[in-house]
C-alpha cells in the first residue's frame, strides 16, 4: 500500500516510521507486520487467558465466565495502555531525528479534529469519499511532501506550490473555500435546532458610537453567521470565519498555537466592540487552519451545538461530536484540494452585450 500511495517518492526509513504511527499522533496506523507480530500475538495470548483457561477446563458456571470476560476485559485494556505508550515513545523519538519543517507537519496532524477525514467511513451519501488524486494529494498535504505535477508557474506569476496555491488569491479559491466552510457551519446550527441562522447578515449602522480605531465600522459590513440561542436564551450569537495556512511563509517561525491566538485577536479587535455595543449580541470568531485544526472557541461552538442536537434527535454525545469534526474536516479539505489544482489565471470577462454575432 505504501507505494502505492507514494508513486514516484522514495519513502525514507523514518518517514516509514512516521506512517506506521496512530492517526491521531500524526500517522497513518499503517503498521509493518514483520515488526509488531510478535507483540500483538503476545498481547492476544496475555488478553484471552482467562477465558482460554475456562474452555480447557470444560467451565460452564456463568458466574466464572462473566468474571472470565471481566478479567479479559481488563486485560485488554492494559494492553492498550502499554501499546499507546510504547506510540508515544515512538513519536518522540521519531521527532528528535525531523527538520523543523516535517516536525511542524506532525504537529499539525495531530490536533483535535486534524485527522478524521483518515478514520471517516467513506459514504457517499454523506460526502466523505474522495477519488484516487484527492486522497494522494491529501496524503501529500499532510506531510508537506513535494507535488512533483503541480504547474510550475501560478497565474499570479510567482513560482507555484503547494503553498503558494493555498495562500495566492488569484481564482477566489480563498473566498471559496472560506464560503463553503461557513455553509457548513451554518447547516450544523440549523440542524441543531438553532432558530433563525442567518448568513452574510448585514450589521447595523454604528454612527454615533465610540468605537475603537480597530473596530469595522463601514456601514456595508456583515456577519458570516448569526444565530440566537447560542450563549444565552434569545440573545444574538455572531461567529465570524477565518481560515489561514499555518505554513504561509509568513507563519513558519510562529508557533501553531499563537497562530490561533493572532487570528482570534484580529476578530475580535475588528467585530467585538461593535457587537457588544451596537448589535448587543455576543461574539465569537471561529478560526480554522487548512490543515484542519481550530481554535479553541471554535470547539466550544461545536460542542454547544453536538449538546443540542443530542437532546433533539436522542444521539450519543461522542458519536455527535465525532460527526460534526468529520463534517467540517471534510468542508476544509475538499476546498483546499480544488485550490491546490484549481486553474489560477486572470480571466478577461466579456460581456454579451459587446459581443457581434455577425461579425465572423
Amino acid at each position: 500500500m505504501v507505494p502505492y500511495l507514494f508513486v514516484g517518492k522514495h519513502i525514507s526509513d523514518i518517514e516509514r516510521r512516521i506512517l506506521a504511527l496512530p492517526v491521531k499522533m500524526g500517522g497513518m496506523a499503517l503498521e509493518n507486520p514483520v515488526q509488531t507480530a510478535n507483540q500483538e500475538y503476545n498481547n492476544s495470548r496475555f488478553a484471552t487467558g482467562p477465558l482460554v483457561s475456562l474452555i480447557l477446563a470444560e467451565e460452564d458456571c456463568p458466574k466464572n465466565i462473566m468474571d472470565a470476560e471481566m478479567k479479559s476485559g481488563k486485560l485488554k485494556k492494559k494492553c492498550a495502555d502499554a501499546t499507546d505508550e510504547r506510540h508515544a515513545t515512538e513519536r518522540a523519538d521519531i521527532l528528535t531525528g525531523l527538520d523543523m519543517k516535517t516536525q511542524r507537519a506532525m504537529e499539525l496532524c495531530s490536533e483535535p479534529g486534524a485527522s478524521s477525514w483518515l478514520t471517516a467511513r467513506p459514504l457517499q451519501k454523506l460526502g466523505h469519499e474522495l477519488n484516487q488524486l484527492e486522497f494522494v494529494d491529501a496524503i501529500r498535504l499532510r506531510y508537506c511532501f513535494h507535488f512533483p505535477d503541480l504547474i510550475g508557474k501560478c497565474g499570479c506569476g510567482a513560482q507555484n506550490s503547494s503553498d503558494h496555491a493555498l495562500i495566492c488569491k488569484v481564482g477566489g479559491f480563498d473566498m471559496w473555500r472560506h464560503d463553503h466552510l461557513r455553509d457548513t457551519l451554518a447547516d450544523i446550527l440549523r440542524y441543531a435546532g438553532f432558530k433563525p441562522v442567518n448568513t452574510e447578515q448585514p450589521m447595523l449602522p454604528c454612527d454615533g458610537f465610540n468605537l475603537p480605531i480597530s473596530a469595522n465600522t463601514k456601514a456595508e459590513a456583515r456577519m458570516d453567521i448569526v444565530c440566537r440561542g447560542l450563549w444565552s436564551d434569545m440573545q444574538a450569537s455572531f461567529m465570524d470565519v477565518r481560515v489561514f495556512h499555518p505554513n504561509a511563509p509568513s507563519y513558519l517561525k510562529v508557533p501553531i498555537s499563537n497562530l490561533y491566538k493572532q487570528h482570534q485577536n484580529q476578530k475580535k479587535l475588528a467585530y467585538m466592540r461593535r457587537v457588544q455595543e451596537v448589535e448587543q449580541g455576543s461574539f465569537t470568531p471561529l478560526v480554522f487552519s487548512t490543515s484542519g485544526g481550530f481554535a479553541a472557541e471554535v470547539g466550544k461552538v461545536l460542542d454547544k451545538a453536538a449538546s443540542k442536537i443530542c437532546q433533539k434527535h436522542k444521539e450519543c454525545y461522542a458519536e455527535t461530536v465525532s460527526f460534526i469534526r468529520e463534517k467540517t474536516r471534510f468542508s476544509l479539505l475538499r476546498s483546499t484540494l480544488v485550490a491546490l489544482r484549481g486553474t489560477k489565471r486572470r480571466v478577461v470577462r466579456v460581456s454579451v452585450e459587446d459581443v457581434d454575432f455577425r461579425d465572423k
